[in-house]
């Protein structure tokens, strides 16, 4: 064979294995573009399903500390918090004391910055003491205006009063509450409901995490429907 035979077999042969090779190399380029497209994006801030509540206030009385609940983990503030916390919340301030009225509450020092979340529950100590609706009113007014103050883009949820709902007092508090928070684009939940089924409240001296039970305050039931009402309207997902 002469030497241009020789080149023109080799030539060939060249081609021919170039051609071979050409499926497999394009299987190793579409591995590779596969590769590229499947890396995991950064990790999420927070959980998947998370909230928008980075720093949060409950501001209220007796309720809010959570008398009556068997536990103080089954109050409502614990089983919301609870919630909030496993969906992105960082901060949580309770300003809360019992036998509060709101006048109290309202000029506490205590008033954390940068709120994301208001959870107001107020106006049942008011009810029993007979305060006055146009006193109520302006106080909570200037209750929420206050919060507003020290966080621009707080959200307000105000619970309803823990009273008989029977009662004029009762009616024109709830009434106040629901129209302020409306003014303040918030949720209004009321608690009237809650407290008429009796199965949400005592009996009177069983032993709690703070002392015994009277007939009054929710019970671990009444502070479990509590919170289900307010982890609903936040649609916080389910545990």
């Amino acid at each position: 064979m002469s030497i241009r035979q020789k080149a023109a077999f080799a030539l060939v042969l060249f081609v021919v294995l170039a051609v071979a090779l050409i499926p497999a190399i394009q299987g190793i380029v579409s591995a590779n573009s596969h590769a590229v497209d499947a890396t995991p994006s950064a990790s999420p801030t927070h959980p998947s399903g998370a909230n928008n509540f980075d720093r949060v206030l409950f501001a209220g009385d007796s309720i809010s500390v959570g008398r009556d609940a068997r536990l103080l983990p089954q109050s409502f503030r614990a089983i919301t918090s609870r919630r909030l916390r496993t969906t992105g919340t960082q901060s949580i301030t309770t300003v809360a004391k019992s036998g509060a009225k709101l006048n109290y509450i309202a000029h506490s020092k205590a008033m954390p910055k940068d709120l994301d979340l208001a959870i107001i529950e107020l106006g049942t100590n008011d009810a029993g003491g007979n305060t006055p609706t146009v006193a109520f009113r302006k106080e909570y007014q200037n209750y929420l205006k206050r919060i507003k103050a020290h966080s621009p883009s707080v959200e307000f949820v105000c619970l309803g009063i823990w009273y008989r709902p029977e009662t004029k007092i009762a009616q024109d508090l709830d009434t106040v509450i629901k129209e302020t928070c409306a003014q303040n684009s918030g949720i209004f939940i009321p608690l009237s409901d809650l407290y008429t089924n009796t199965q949400n409240r005592g009996p009177r001296g069983t032993k709690t995490w703070k002392g015994k039970s009277d007939l009054f305050h929710p019970n671990t039931q009444g502070h479990l429907a509590i919170a289900k009402k307010i982890i609903k309207e936040l649609s916080l997902p389910a545990s």
